[in-house]
């Protein structure tokens, strides 16, 4: 800044902002030197004014630090968020730590079960037990228990709930109440009759809380030890009673939520009423009075003393309403049980974390006050603090999930040690049956691919298919629409799939079938993604039908919120889904089958076989190798089993068969015969209905018919027979057809299994999902 003569009255400008002056550094600033002239009044008013100005100077600078010093005296009398407190320990902790492979194999510490429990635990069941116990003393409350499949999760689970009953008897404290136990349908009875073979007879009260007539009893569950129930249960439960009811469009009649409505009308909508959306507007009235009246549910009325669940991957899909409807519940202790707690990407262990109510790791946080919140949405609105919502922040995002996302190096490292290293190292124990042989003694597992190639009529069809396929591909890349058409894509996958299995499954398939004039099977219910007969069905509010477990898989794996049909808003109408028993009223057209099946849609005469069927004379290897041996057949396709189950019928081998489609009852008398029945060799088991939370130790050999992108789900199938309790050496083949998606999808397996050992299991890699590049792979190789 220049001070200069003004020409009129030589007096020094002053009307300046000191504050600003000062700010930019009024230290530096040099004043001009008047010019060496005579000394005379107007020489001696400058420097006066010179030094009025200087000792201003000094007065604001002493007013600042005033204001400094009181700025800080406020901040250090402000309390500091507890964010920033674990923020800081975070950073600590990653600054003075290096990425270690987890080894949670072995401990010292050991606990021995409550007298009422009659089993002998091994080792590392004693070393699990006084870690959960531990668990459930310490802030988390609970944790993860992720053995891998068939070390007896089940009963260690049983063993800690009564430990604990036990050890609060000796300390006279309140007896401990009911575990709410939430498992998959097939595994209710499997809970059931480990309870009863596992403790004393009458030291436990055990209620299977399932079936339609089940809210009609108002059930004290505080009378009971273990309520068994199922997701599909809870689920249920918490869309009838908690989930804000549906609105119709005016335009089309059409229901859907509120958000889903706005994107609807917006977007989609066309204005059509069908006949039967005309009836219910007329009845409308009437439904709202109806619900009006819905009872509170049972389940989430409660405070349970613990809830487990049983293969709890199945609430991996944190936005899912079986998670949310899981995420409701209210308990002490949370445990979640689950051999492959990550399938697909890292997100899932969070729906887990989030299940666990663990601090910080679970929670949103306000950057403004001290508040945390479980649940946040774009329109949320904390009830702990005034602030908005963007200014509120997922702990789990922040600090591990975008830093593992980051393409950068350094943030991937960090993101993924703190979670391995430090997060599931805290709240996760997990063995495996390598790493624990001493103590399991199980006989050798081996495992097999056998390959094969189609014989010259199925490749010529294979590669019409193919170029069909590719071509609808191609079109997708050209227009730029390749990522907005994964339901599409999925489906021509499914179709090449299906076509290595035999040609069958795609010529007699429900889209074959609708272009002939043969309307009898019209109404037949097929997943627009497998093209199967549905099982556990759902129905879109865009009225697509899809299996569960089909949608689930399509929605975890590609991170889809659209209908994979029409990709419309994804809104699940689980009200129009038609439930088990419905299914099985209908009489077999052939002896044996369902009417939905493809038998029933071919001409059995002319029946043709296909090479992987021929494959199956591994059976008769079986056989002939031992006498006794029994074996499962594993399929993605309940088609495909129905051609396997009609030729080995033909040739004189008793099988047994269970799906999806089947009630609670027809399940458990299929288990039954294959397990008790020894002329019934061979058990054709669905792997979205049978790869989990069965024990069929019986048998010894493990079939699997078409590969899955997934591993765990492959792992899952064998390990129904590879548990504790089976003493004769395991055998698995894997059939792959060579020059086909198949062969692309082992390639594919590999990958996937890195993000499971990068986390869960404790290696160094990460995990990524089915991206564009995966997806032109194999169209480019198919």
């Amino acid at each position: 800044m220049e001070i200069s003569d003004d020409e009129n009255d030589g007096s020094l400008p002053l009307d300046f902002d000191m504050n600003e002056s000062i700010h930019e550094g009024l230290d530096n600033a040099k004043v001009d030197e008047p010019e060496r002239t005579e000394i005379n009044e107007e020489t001696f008013r400058g420097r006066d004014m010179l030094q009025l100005f200087e000792n201003k100077v000094e007065l604001v600078r002493d007013d600042l630090d005033k204001e400094d010093a009181l700025k800080n005296k406020q901040e250090d009398t402000k309390p500091t968020l507890m964010w920033k407190v674990w923020e800081d320990e975070n950073e600590k902790w990653l600054d003075h730590h290096r990425p270690e492979n987890i080894n949670s194999e072995y401990s010292d510490e050991t606990a021995d079960p409550s007298p009422d429990f009659v089993m002998k635990l091994l080792r590392y069941q004693k070393e699990w037990l006084a870690w959960g116990l531990k668990q459930e003393e310490s802030a988390s409350r609970g944790g993860i228990l992720a053995d891998e499949m068939g070390m007896g999760k089940t009963v260690q689970a049983i063993a800690l709930v009564l430990a604990k009953r036990a050890l609060c008897r000796e300390l006279d404290e309140p007896r401990v109440k009911t575990t709410l136990v939430i498992c998959p349908l097939i595994a209710v009875m499997q809970w059931v009759d480990e309870i009863n073979r596992c403790t004393t007879k009458g030291s436990n009260k055990v209620l299977a809380y399932h079936g339609p007539n089940r809210g009609k009893t108002l059930f004290e569950f505080s009378a009971y030890d273990f309520v068994i129930t199922t997701y599909s249960i809870v689920e249920s439960e918490y869309r009838k009673n908690f989930m804000p009811p549906k609105e119709s469009c005016e335009k089309c009649g059409k229901k859907f939520y509120a958000n889903s409505l706005k994107i609807h009308v917006s977007r989609f909508c066309k204005g059509i009423k069908t006949a039967k959306q005309s009836k219910q507007c007329k009845t409308a009235k009437v439904d709202d009075k109806n619900n009006k009246k819905g009872l509170s549910t049972f389940l989430h009325s409660v405070k349970w003393t613990r809830i487990i669940l049983d293969e709890a991957h199945y609430i991996k899909d944190k936005y899912g309403s079986t998670a949310r409807a899981v995420f409701a519940l209210d308990s002490s202790y949370r445990w979640a049980l689950s051999g492959t707690p990550l399938q697909n990407h890292v997100g899932e262990l969070y729906s887990l974390v989030h299940f666990l109510q663990i601090t910080p790791y679970s929670y949103h946080f306000c950057r403004d006050c001290d508040c945390k919140v479980l649940e946040h949405t774009k329109d949320f609105s904390c009830p702990h603090c005034p602030h908005s919502s963007n200014r509120h922040f997922s702990w789990w995002n922040k600090y591990i999930a975008f830093p593992i996302a980051r393409n950068d190096g350094s943030g991937r490292v960090r993101g993924t040690h703190l979670l391995k290293d430090k997060v599931l190292k805290c709240i996760m124990l997990r063995r495996t049956k390598k790493g624990r042989a001493a103590d399991l003694t199980l006989p050798p597992r081996i495992i097999s691919v056998r390959r094969d190639y189609l014989d010259s009529t199925e490749k010529d069809y294979y590669m019409s298919l193919k170029k069909d396929s590719q071509g609808q591909v191609n079109r997708y890349v050209e227009e730029g629409t390749l990522m907005c058409n994964y339901g599409h894509i999925f489906s021509l996958l499914t179709r090449l799939r299906q076509a290595a299995d035999h040609p069958y499954l795609v010529m007699y398939s429900k889209y074959a079938v609708g272009r002939t004039s043969n309307s009898k099977y019209s109404d037949e219910r097929f997943c627009g993604l497998c093209h199967d007969a549905a099982e556990d069905p759902v129905v879109t509010s865009c009225e697509h039908l899809f299996c569960k477990s089909c949608l689930t898989e399509f929605s975890a794996s590609f991170g889809q919120p659209a209908c994979p049909s029409c990709s419309k808003p994804l809104t699940i109408d689980f009200s129009e889904s038609h439930n088990d028993q419905e299914i099985q009223k209908a009489k077999s057209s052939l002896k044996g089958f369902k009417p939905s099946s493809i038998l029933n849609r071919i001409r059995l005469e002319n029946f043709q076989t296909s090479t992987k069927i021929d494959a199956l004379e591994e059976i008769r290897c079986m056989f002939e190798r031992d006498g006794s041996a029994k074996g499962i057949v594993f399929s993605q396709f309940t088609t495909f089993l129905d051609l396997i189950h009609y030729s080995l019928q033909k040739s004189g081998v008793k099988c047994v068969q269970l799906d999806g489609s089947m009630t609670l009852d027809a399940r458990e008398a299929a288990i039954t015969r294959f397990i008790n029945d020894g002329d019934c060799r061979i058990f054709l088991m669905s792997l979205k209905a049978g790869g989990v939370a069965l024990n069929l130790t019986v048998a010894s050999h493990v079939f699997l018919m078409d590969p899955w992108w997934n591993p765990a789900v492959e792992q899952q199938a064998q390990d129904r027979v590879y548990r504790i309790g089976q003493y004769k050496p395991i055998r698995v083949v894997k059939f792959v057809m060579e020059d086909t998606i198949e062969k692309d999808i082992l390639e594919m397996q590999e990958k996937r299994k890195l993000g499971f050992e990068g986390t869960v299991g404790g290696r160094n890699e990460a995990l990524e999902k089915l991206s564009h590049n995966d997806l032109m792979q194999l169209f480019l190789h198919v």
